[in-house]
């Protein structure tokens, strides 16, 4: 008896890893099987072929690098000025600006559309020319200003990982101008060019904003290829330069993360930064302008796409018809986005703990977690394709399960990465305590382990359920006839112009993610009340 309980704990263990292996690193294993099927001189001959994609794919990567240097910028003025604000209403504010983190892309790009109509009408009226949004500059911006609320967030984590100790002792001998720039800025350089990381791998992989504004990039050329020829292995060959641009990404990021995540941040009870600092200097009152700027921007980012909800809806009952018409493909995406949330929590648990405590393989844990997230949308919807047509023919594809595999592929990762930083905060010494006093280990699991997990589940559920609700890049190519995603249905009726329908349409992901994001902020401060106890949190120990 007391050997059988280790062996099914370790055959549970075995059967996630694998299940992780098969629906969240398969399509990009399966796409590597296609591959080795092909003839080697056809692989060559499309390998060859690239004159015309190297070009497409170095102005992919100006755009997005364009994009995370713009929005990091945002980010890191307005976490510098966020940071003061931890009380009252500007505290509230706060939290609803990192509410707009997952945000679908199509609400900004239909937002933007309309403003840029609006504009074209005033200019009318005057006999001026029409302002076009479109092209590198239009995609440029509504990709910043979709990905600004993250890299804000992000940089407010980078802003809590720096010592208040070390900011103290400076501020003792220098201006806080001269703090922030010799001793803040260099200390969250690490953190901030992960984040860097991940918006530029963000917008290197999204091909919905780019195609709406008539811009060609790299990630919907992969779709293009594989709508024409159907063929898994030559579609990897195509996608060869971006997957090697989003790997080499993904490894230079997790080389600043792994540190965050082994030793996680110290509870700050006030700001770094005074909530009024001197003017005695043009550097310090620039800062300030930029700062305050830089949450102007973010304020911008959230009061469009609002005002162009609220003003294309005024005509409720086309409303109401627009929300009655498309009433099976909100209850399909909802169930989606919440099936998809649930699944990602077993295999994300099951991924955090190898890559956090195991005694071999760990970076490899590591590379698991992070590897998927490197994978384009269009990759990983041609590698379901493949694995449950070619390698698992079990009656799968073409299922109404099909957008839930694709989601759990693309997002589970994110969701093992929120789950690793709430494992790291669990003080060790309680389970063992609980283990000694509680003979039944399921018992301890569910009356000691999951009560101090909880929180950190509910918000990797929530932000995977948030990202599936804007998911299409991969969606697009899996889901079956007659089965399609309220994104989906937006994406088409963007194409057409028809902006009362996208607005009334739209309004029911941004609900939905304003309701899933509110729930994940929720969760996350319930977990950062408890580990702000001196009891249960202890940087310095490893988590079981």
């Amino acid at each position: 008896m007391k050997t059988a309980t280790p062996t099914r704990h370790a055959l549970g263990r075995g059967l996630l890893a694998l299940a992780y292996g098969v629906l969240v690193t398969g399509p990009l294993l399966a796409l590597a099987i296609e591959l080795l099927r092909m003839p080697p001189t056809e692989g060559l001959r499309t390998l060859l072929a690239t004159d015309r994609r190297l070009a497409l794919w170095w102005r992919s990567v100006v755009l997005a690098a364009a994009v995370s240097a713009g929005s990091m910028a945002i980010g890191t003025l307005a976490a510098l000025q966020l940071d003061r604000w931890r009380g009252g209403l500007r505290a509230v504010l706060r939290w609803f600006f990192l509410l707009l983190i997952p945000f679908p892309p199509m609400t900004h790009a239909m937002a933007w559309s309309w403003l840029s109509n609006q504009l074209n009408r005033t200019l009318g009226r005057t006999g001026l020319g029409p302002f076009l949004l479109r092209g590198w500059p239009a995609a440029w911006w509504v990709q910043v200003m979709w990905l600004a609320p993250l890299a804000t967030g992000l940089a407010l984590v980078a802003l809590a990982s720096v010592d208040p100790i070390l900011i103290e002792a400076g501020q003792l001998h220098q201006r806080d101008d001269r703090v922030l720039a010799r001793l803040i800025l260099p200390l969250m350089m690490p953190l901030l060019l992960a984040g860097g990381g991940l918006t530029f791998l963000l917008s290197l992989v999204d091909y919905a904003i780019p195609s709406l504004y008539q811009l060609n990039v790299y990630a919907l050329d992969i779709f293009a290829d594989f709508s024409v020829h159907h063929q898994p292995g030559r579609t990897l060959i195509v996608a060869l330069p971006l997957l090697v641009t989003t790997i080499g990404t993904i490894l230079f990021s997790q080389a600043r993360l792994r540190p965050a995540a082994l030793n996680p941040t110290r509870f700050r009870q006030r700001p770094i930064l005074p909530d009024h600092e001197p003017t005695d200097s043009i550097e310090t009152t620039l800062l300030l302008i930029l700062q305050q700027g830089a949450v102007a921007l973010l304020g911008l980012g959230a009061a469009i796409p609002l005002a162009g909800l609220i003003l294309q809806l005024s005509n409720r009952q086309h409303l109401r018809a627009t929300l009655l018409a498309a009433r099976g493909d909100i209850g399909y995406t909802l169930r989606v986005a919440l099936l998809a949330g649930v699944l990602s929590l077993p295999l994300g648990y099951t991924a955090a703990r190898a890559a956090l405590h195991a005694r071999r393989g760990r970076r490899l844990g590591w590379l698991a977690i992070t590897l998927p997230l490197a994978v384009p949308g269009p990759l990983v919807g041609i590698g379901l394709i493949a694995i449950w047509t070619r390698l698992l023919p079990l009656g799968i594809y073409g299922s109404a399960l099909m957008p839930v595999l694709a989601a759990v592929a693309r997002y589970t990762g994110l969701a093992a990465l929120v789950l690793v930083a709430s494992l790291r905060r669990i003080n060790p010494t309680l389970i063992e305590v609980a283990t000694l006093l509680q003979p039944s280990r399921l018992r301890t699991w569910l009356c000691v382990r999951l009560p101090m997990l909880a929180p950190g589940m509910v918000a990797a559920a929530a932000v995977v359920s948030c990202l599936t609700l804007g998911e299409l890049s991969a969606t697009l190519l899996v889901a079956a006839p007659g089965q399609a995603t309220l994104t989906m249905r937006i994406y088409n009726f963007l194409h057409y112009g028809a902006s009362d329908t996208v607005a009334g349409l739209t309004l029911v992901p941004t609900a939905l993610v304003l309701a899933f994001g509110a729930l994940a902020v929720g969760a996350l401060a319930i977990w950062a009340h408890l580990t702000r106890r001196p009891h249960t949190l202890n940087p310095e120990s490893e988590t079981l």
